[in-house]
């Protein structure tokens, strides 16, 4: 049943869409994460890179890495965001799995046996002002759930 709810909805996932692919699927989209249950990865996750309260990173971090107990498909993502509470965040690209080598330095050490390291490319700079703190979330894509974390925080230069 067509309600004026349902068009609402469906014509805000649409522009949604159309602004992914107009940034062509990369980059980061700011709006606040989905209301409803934590997104579970069903695995241990650690954020390794930039290092949690780090400070002095520089505000174009090529990336975020992640260390999990197993590695997740592609449907999860990364949620940064300016604020603890997550409001006014944006979400990143899907998660590729990478080495060990890959990673960037200086990066903080997993606290669990054989992790696998993924890792979420930023699109572009994160948004100043210098010296904003910005928390990360790991997010699933394919479930209507609130991104898990923040798994730490990160403060730009």
């Amino acid at each position: 049943m067509l309600t004026l709810r349902n068009l609402s909805i469906s014509f805000g996932l649409a522009l949604c869409a159309l602004a992914f692919a107009a940034c062509g699927g990369g980059g980061t989209t700011f709006v606040n994460p989905t209301p409803g249950p934590t997104c579970s990865p069903g695995t241990t996750v650690q954020l390794i890179y930039p290092i949690p309260g780090a400070t002095g990173v520089p505000d174009s971090p090529q990336q975020i890495v992640f260390a999990v107990g197993t590695a997740l498909p592609s449907v999860w993502d990364a949620y940064l965001a300016p604020s603890s509470t997550g409001n006014n965040g944006g979400y990143t690209s899907g998660v590729q799995t990478i080495t060990a080598a890959q990673i960037p330095s200086p990066s903080a050490t997993p606290s669990f046996a054989n992790p696998v390291y993924q890792s979420v490319t930023l699109g572009g700079s994160l948004a100043p002002p210098t010296g904003t703190t910005w928390y990360v979330w790991i997010n699933n894509t394919g479930g209507n759930c609130t991104p898990l974390g923040p798994l730490g925080s990160f403060t730009i230069q």
